[in-house]
């Protein structure tokens, strides 16, 4: 690889976005919104679903999981393959898939197809998001990132804390198929922007040559390995024993799978979607672990919080939303203003030790919820979590590329993407793990099967009279809510730890593109965009 400094530029006098580059920044933030909204809305309406159309509590746990862990392992290959056809071609189908399952969602009566859409709409939303990203990698400078990724990292964050008011509010006072109908009306503008805003090309090297070049072979591999090993961790200890043949068949098929693929990858695919150089930095594989554990910090607290303000505390679906509204006061403002500073002082780790630092006392904090836990509590501990989390997100997201050559910068955070998707998918099975069984602790011997239909089991908390019996239910809840915060306490403080590893480097790079703006496209040395 070659020497940071080498490959360093200054950023052009005067650079600045052309009309066409602002409104596919908008629109890029209109999809990363509508993604975030997605994987969050379900948070609080899940029980409305459930009730409607049926289903277990394990049954109810995949209608989310399942978006997560299908939008995590298509990234990196989604990426490679936007190299051979163009990102603006590639993310057309992509915004398709996710219409298609927000379709199969709205007319779901059943939970076998409710759980296929939510799969189909995750395979879409990996491929959106992925693509939002490495595309504003292509046109933005190294420095300038991390303030004008604000922009974006601002709408996720506002789907992520408005996903929960309004899946609460839906399930409350209309249909839950609102929950997914709002999709529609941004595919809509997605599909139809994007399609009149770019030029397709046509490959050079004819169709059949450029399909070939796609290391079909690795995607599969890499897929299926991540799948069946998210899969036997998501069984393990809630549908089947962790040490049970059900559980940990997957988990070894996936382990031998990701051994396989490496191994392919480094020694017999001819064009591998997975570059060595991207891996070949301490400061990238070190970002790459600290995204996973952010993700499952940020979607177990996203998850459990909300959780924990509907059962122990007794709020309605759209209170326990609104509850979670001082993160947010705070996240959206603290990714944007750090980004802005980023830039400034050309430094990137004072955000990194910080935010870490305030997600770890957040987190221990949490572990101090309980049944009589006041307002105001719970209101300084969500605003510092904010502050916290906006300030990791921002900062982390590029670093990765800081030290990698410009050519890897679309490989290097598409990794950086997979792998924080990934932790949110970790993070949601593990929380519910350890839930379920932790407050199976504390029940009485006659409602231990109450842990595994938790969810279902509110209507009755709700009615049962105040009294002995009803506080023992309560604090079962507020233990296993405990015991989740305990163990994210734990990951917060790994990550606080590995941070301070993150070495220094410029910001003052260039992308390697050429901008054709006559034209309306951004052609790279691996394809056009």
């Amino acid at each position: 690889m070659p020497n940071v400094e080498e490959i360093q530029s200054d950023v052009p006098p005067g650079w600045k976005m052309s009309a066409r580059e602002i409104a596919i920044l908008v629109s890029l933030s209109v999809m990363s919104l509508v993604i975030a909204l997605d994987a969050n809305i379900i948070v609080t309406s899940l029980s409305a679903i459930i009730q409607d159309i049926g289903g277990t509590s394990t049954q109810a746990f995949w209608v989310g999981t399942a978006y997560l862990i299908s939008c995590a392992v298509v990234m990196p290959f989604i990426e490679s393959v936007s190299k051979v056809f163009g990102r603006r071609e590639t993310l057309l189908p992509c915004v398709g898939l996710f219409t298609a399952g927000t379709l199969m969602c709205c007319f779901s009566y059943d939970i076998a197809l409710m759980v296929a859409g939510r799969v189909v709409q995750g395979v879409g939303a990996g491929g959106m998001y992925v693509l939002c990203l490495v595309i504003f990698t292509d046109i933005v400078p190294l420095r300038l990132r991390f303030k004008l990724y604000g922009i974006i990292q601002g709408a996720w964050a506002i789907g992520s804390m408005c996903g929960p008011i309004i899946g609460g509010a839906v399930a409350e006072h209309t249909t839950w198929r609102w929950a997914f109908y709002l999709n529609l009306p941004i595919c809509a503008y997605c599909l139809g922007f994007f399609y009149l805003c770019h030029n397709p090309t046509k490959p050079v090297e004819g169709i059949s040559r450029e399909i070939a070049r796609i290391d079909w072979l690795g995607g599969f591999l890499f897929t299926a390995s991540w799948v069946s090993l998210l899969i036997g961790i998501s069984w393990g200890g809630m549908q089947f024993a962790w040490g049970s043949a059900q559980t940990i068949t997957p988990i070894a098929l996936g382990v031998v799978g990701l051994a396989a693929t490496v191994l392919y990858e480094a020694h017999y695919a001819r064009h591998p979607f997975l570059k060595r150089t991207v891996f070949t930095s301490l400061n990238s594989v070190l970002v790459y672990i600290l995204g996973l554990l952010q993700g499952l910090i940020l979607y177990g607290q996203l998850y459990y919080v909300p959780f924990y303000f509907f059962s122990v505390q007794g709020y309605t679906a759209t209170n326990s939303g609104l509850a979670m509204l001082p993160v947010s006061v705070l996240l959206i403002p603290g990714s944007i203003v750090s980004g802005v500073m980023i830039s400034r002082l050309n430094s990137y780790r004072w955000a990194i030790w910080v935010g870490w630092t305030l997600t770890t006392v957040t987190s221990g904090l949490l572990i101090q919820w309980g049944v009589g836990t006041s307002v105001v509590v719970w209101v300084v501990t969500l605003m510092v979590g904010g502050v916290g989390h906006g300030l990791v997100l921002n900062a982390q997201t590029f670093v990765s590329g800081a030290s990698t050559p410009d050519d890897n910068a679309g490989e290097s955070a598409a990794m950086y993407l997979f792998c924080r998707t990934l932790g949110t998918a970790i993070g949601v099975n593990v929380g519910s793990s350890v839930f379920q069984n932790f407050m199976a602790m504390r029940l009485p011997a006659e409602l231990s099967a109450v842990a595994h239909h938790a969810e279902q089991y509110l209507a009755t908390l709700r009615s049962l009279p105040d009294g002995p019996y009803k506080d023992s239910v309560l604090g079962a809840y507020a233990f296993g809510f405990q015991r989740v915060h305990t163990v994210f306490t734990g990951v917060a403080g790994l990550g606080l730890i590995l941070s301070f590893f993150i070495p220094r480097y410029s910001l003052d790079r260039t992308p390697s593109f050429h901008a054709s703006r006559e034209e309306g496209r951004v052609e790279t040395k691996e394809g056009n965009t």
